[in-house]
């Protein structure tokens, strides 16, 4: 596990992270681990957090709660970080190398999710077939899981059906109403996923989890200037 890992190389960068319910404040520094041939990502001082870098990794950054194109229609996060559970941020980088291997990248949508936000989200779309009641937390809050899709090796986004968030039947996975292709690309994404560790949930192509650890939610927000 990445906590395990003996750092190689150390690059000089320590930025703070702060749980604003503790009064936490954690450091991170940025490693690059050449023997596994991992992209670059950023592992806090205790072990706690990874952040995929998305310019390292050949991952697609589209963030939607730190823009305005998400079905709020308005800004969540601060800005677009992608924050994950050692465990699970490790199961990305493999699910990474499998869509590299297919001359594919991975489009990421969301990571680790705030539970201030949790219940910003709920208290909109007050449906727990699509986002989790927060008083018991979504995995989002835990760190373990993340939202996705697939591009090609140009960005090209992939056809899925329906837009990343699009509340309705057209996005649950074994929807019929789509074209073949999307069908494909839809199986293609989960194949990839559960290969990597991650378990897929039947109403939102996009969403995987990592249920191998457990993790309680949080609430820190991260901080934007890195």
């Amino acid at each position: 596990m990445l906590r395990n890992i003996t750092i190689i190389l150390v690059v000089s960068c320590l930025l703070a992270c702060i749980d604003n319910n503790a009064n936490r404040t954690t450091a991170f520094t940025t490693i690059n681990n050449p023997i596994l041939e991992k992209p670059c990502v950023i592992i806090d001082s205790l072990g706690e957090w990874s952040e995929i870098i998305f310019d390292r990794s050949g991952m697609i950054e589209k963030m939607a709660y730190a823009e305005t194109a998400n079905f709020i229609h308005e800004r969540i996060y601060p800005c677009a970080r992608c924050f994950l559970r050692p465990e699970a941020a490790d199961a990305l980088l493999g699910a990474n190398k499998l869509a590299m291997k297919e001359g594919l990248r991975l489009v990421i949508y969301d990571c680790y999710r705030p539970k201030m936000y949790q219940q910003k989200m709920f208290d909109l779309v007050k449906n727990p077939d699509y986002v989790a009641k927060p008083g018991k937390g979504s995995m989002h809050n835990k760190g373990l899981a993340v939202d996705l899709g697939l591009a090609d090796n140009k960005g090209t986004l992939l056809d899925f059906g329906s837009a990343f968030d699009e509340f309705s039947e057209k996005s649950h996975y074994l929807c019929n109403g789509i074209s073949i292709e999307a069908k494909s690309n839809r199986k293609k994404l989960r194949e990839m996923m559960v290969m990597a560790g991650f378990e897929p949930y039947k109403n939102e192509w996009w969403h995987f989890s990592y249920t191998k650890k457990s993790y309680e939610a949080d609430d820190f927000i991260w901080d934007c200037n890195k």
